[in-house]
């Protein structure tokens, strides 16, 4: 869901971490802490005891998210590739477009923080952030 890149690990010192299981294995460990302490006794229940009924509906609400959060970078175009909030909300071009975003979709900035960086859901930032070095990555896979 949350993805590790190489970049990351390089400026760490440390191994990328890959994933030793599915996606689904991911979504069913976000139910547990989802739905575990919920007050619907049905919930908790199925929470504990078989808690895969409800990785359909996790990775459903994912995808939503990420459509919506992708459609709302498209307002910021090139402008927004790669910047962090802080970045934009301190930038007069894109501070007045982030009022609009985060009016119609209140989550953005918290999205936004998990996912500038990572192509699979900020495909802005892939194609348009010039301090990406694409050669250097290449060799080093």
């Amino acid at each position: 869901v949350f993805s590790d890149s190489t970049q990351d690990a390089q400026e760490e010192g440390r191994s990328k971490q890959q994933l030793h299981h599915g996606k689904n294995q991911i979504y069913v460990e976000m139910a547990k802490v989802i739905f575990l302490h919920n007050e619907t006794e049905e919930f908790w229940s199925l929470a504990g005891t078989n808690p895969g009924v409800f990785a359909n509906s996790i990775h459903s609400c994912l995808d939503v998210l990420k459509t919506k959060y992708q459609k709302q970078n498209a307002l910021l175009g090139q402008m927004g590739a790669g910047c962090t909030y802080e970045d934009l909300l301190s930038n007069n071009r894109t501070k007045n477009i982030l009022a609009v975003i985060e009016k119609d979709f209140p989550w953005w900035a918290d999205l936004h923080g998990w996912w500038h960086t990572n192509p699979a859901y900020n495909n802005t930032f892939s194609a348009a952030d010039v301090g990406q070095d694409f050669a250097k990555h290449a060799v080093e896979l």
